[in-house]
């Protein structure tokens, strides 16, 4: 009989617990003050320090700046082209005629000096340089390899920018108890700050601490 009743309950409409209202176990998830403390660290190492995009903006002027000599220069051999060459050419030649003998009623004898001079001037135009001058293969490759180091000295910030920060952060969280372990991780957030402002032109230096 009892079993009756309990088979008739589950079947009456509202009264068996849908899926919705079954209570779910929640996930595990970060408590809230270890995210408290994440927050707090990376705020605390961002303070004063230039932004990623800055960085990655200043590495890629240092790269143009290094190459800014050589990227005009199919512009210019071909206004060189339009440039004569000029050539200067002097001269001087003398002739002596001496004669001696009889001539008419008496004997002669004399000289007879014809000295002329030149001067010579060319102009010479390099016309097929308008269309291909001869380094612009050069320059093409030379443009090709400075985007390649453009590209290679913002991946390389991108990358020092974020492993320094990882660095500070495990010196803030979690420091090193060993003197000698403490000093070396001092000295990577040193280096990976240093080779930042190489690839900057100094950008990092100017806000960092």
């Amino acid at each position: 009989m009892r079993q009756a009743l309990i088979a008739l309950v589950l079947l009456l409409p509202g009264a068996a617990p849908s899926a919705a209202q079954t209570p779910q176990p929640e996930p595990p998830g970060v408590p809230a003050d270890v995210e408290f403390q994440a927050a707090r660290a990376l705020a605390i190492i961002s303070a004063g320090e230039p932004d990623v995009e800055s960085l990655q903006r200043a590495a890629a002027r240092e790269a143009d700046r290094t190459a800014a000599a050589t990227a005009s220069y199919p512009g210019r051999a071909r206004v060189a082209a339009l440039l004569p060459r000029f050539t200067a050419e002097y001269r001087h030649d003398q002739a002596d005629n001496r004669v001696v003998g009889l001539q008419g009623s008496g004997e002669v004898d004399y000289s007879r000096l014809t000295p002329s001079d030149a001067f010579l001037v060319r102009a010479t135009w390099e016309l097929p340089w308008l269309l291909a001058s001869p380094g612009e293969l050069a320059a093409a490759a030379q443009a090709e390899a400075h985007a390649r180091r453009r590209s290679e000295a913002v991946e390389r910030v991108t990358r020092l920018f974020f492993e320094r920060r990882r660095l500070r952060v495990a010196l803030l969280l979690s420091p090193p108890l060993d003197p000698l372990a403490h000093a070396q991780l001092e000295l990577e957030i040193a280096q990976a700050g240093a080779e930042i402002d190489a690839l900057t032109g100094g950008r990092h230096s100017e806000r960092a601490p």
